[in-house]
Parts: C-alpha cells; sequence; structure tokens
C-alpha cells in the first residue's frame, strides 16, 4: 500500500544532503510538506528552491548545541500550525581510534547525534499530545548494536543512546497515540562512505553485496511514519543488505 502525506508535515533535520535529503525529497514526492534544516541558512534556502518552494520550508539550527533543538521545533509548528512527524536525522561522527578520543569530541557527539534528538523530541511530544497523533523516527546506526569500529566509540555509544531513548520515549507516548521508532542503516553512499575501496566493502561480507542507498532508508522512513505503520512503536528497523544477521 502506497504511503499518503497530503495535508501532513514532517521535519527532517540535517536534511540538506545524504539520507536527511533523500527523505525530504520521498516525503514531499509523496505529498508531504516538509520542513528543511541545516545549519547554513543559505544551503537551506537553495535546498527548499530545488525540492520545490510550495513544499519544502527552510529551517536553520545549529544542533551541536542542542538546545537550539526546541526553538527549531517551535518554529517548524508556528510556520505549518502542525507537527504530523519528525525525523531526527542530524548526526555527525569521525573514525577516532577509542585511545586518541578526546572528552570534548566524545561530548560534542553526544551533544548532535543524541542530545539533539533528545530536546527535538520532548518539544514535539507537548505538540503531538494535543493532537494525540504523531511518529517519529530516530536515525541510528548498525554501530548502534556493535563494536564501532567504523565510525568510532563516540559515535557508537550516540547511536546505542539513541536505540534507547526510541524504545523508552514509545513506551511512555503510546497512550497518546505517538508512535516512535528507530531506522538502524549500514553503510550508506553518502560523502560519509566517500572513500571506501571495493575490497573494502567485500570485507564487511554484507550478504546483499552493496552498500544502502538513501533511497533504501528514506523507504523504510517513510514507511514508518506514515499510517501504513500504525501498530509499529518502539521498533528498531535494520536496514544494512542482512549484515545485522551476524549479530
Amino acid at each position: 500500500m502506497a504511503n499518503s502525506f497530503i495535508d501532513s508535515a514532517f521535519l527532517v533535520t540535517g536534511s540538506t544532503r545524504g539520507i536527511g535529503r533523500g527523505i525530504a525529497e520521498l516525503l514531499i514526492k509523496e505529498g508531504a510538506s516538509v520542513g528543511i534544516h541545516g545549519r547554513d541558512t543559505e544551503r537551506v534556502k537553495a535546498v527548499c528552491d530545488e525540492l520545490g518552494a510550495e513544499k519544502a520550508a527552510p529551517f536553520g539550527a545549529d544542533l551541536s548545541n542542542p538546545e537550539n533543538a526546541a526553538g527549531l521545533v517551535k518554529a517548524f509548528y508556528a510556520h505549518f500550525g502542525r507537527l504530523d512527524g519528525l525525523v531526527n536525522n542530524a548526526g555527525a561522527g569521525n573514525p577516532v581510534a577509542f585511545r586518541g578520543l578526546k572528552l570534548e569530541g566524545w561530548r560534542a557527539t553526544q551533544s548532535l547525534n543524541l542530545e539533539s534528538a533528545f530536546i527535538a523530541s520532548q518539544e514535539a511530544y507537548k505538540l503531538m499530545r494535543k493532537s494525540r497523533s504523531g511518529s517519529i523516527v530516530n536515525m541510528a546506526s548498525i554501530s548502534a548494536h556493535g563494536p564501532g569500529n567504523l565510525m568510532g566509540a563516540d559515535y557508537a555509544a550516540s547511536k546505542a543512546g539513541l536505540v534507547s531513548l526510541t524504545r523508552t520515549f514509545a513506551l511512555e507516548a503510546a497512550r497518546f497515540g505517538i508512535r516512535c521508532n528507530a531506522v538502524s542503516p549500514g553503510i550508506v553512499e553518502t560523502d560519509m562512505a566517500e572513500g571506501m575501496s571495493e575490497e573494502m566493502i567485500q570485507k564487511m561480507a554484507i550478504p546483499l553485496n552493496r552498500l544502502a542507498t538513501t533511497g533504501d532508508v528514506a523507504n523504510v522512513t517513510a514507511f514508518l511514519l506514515s499510517e501504513n505503520a500504525s501498530y509499529l512503536t518502539g521498533q528498531v528497523i535494520h536496514v544494512d543488505g542482512g549484515q545485522f544477521i551476524y549479530g
């Protein structure tokens, strides 16, 4: 069954490129209005123009300071007058060895990847309770479920925290008709995967023998936001070509 997002409004954080942009493009294609978010306001506006200004609205905010997440959600609601769904996609990571990881870097990763999602979700929760409906999708990672050998311990810990946040929030919010799920992609064909050789990809032993595309992740995210997933909450969907089969 196709998703239908006519008259729906979704906020996708970190949506000027990569996975976030792929999600925004698909939601707009399926009829939704989407808040495009990024730190660079000029870049955000340019992406809105590319996606169609009648359906895409620009929102600039630096989520490396997680306290800015509340204002972002409030600004979105003030613009659209509704919030049907939130995708916490903004995040970053650096492949730093554990022995070289500094506390400053650790805290910066948690602030952007985990704390901004917490604040945004908390603000969205207040709004969604009024309508007793809504869906939140958190962008986790395969790194949340095992050693962070590709992106580092700080990244892995932040994504594992996001998975736990998803389940805890889902349990509390369910009685208000609000759902919360997570998507755990494997390695996706974005700038974060640039420079990976064919040999490196083969060593990952991905059963489907390819990297994920942004479209693969967007399709699952859109499903979780839709009424087709109305009986799913607190779940983590792996989009990794079968890589998590090995645990």
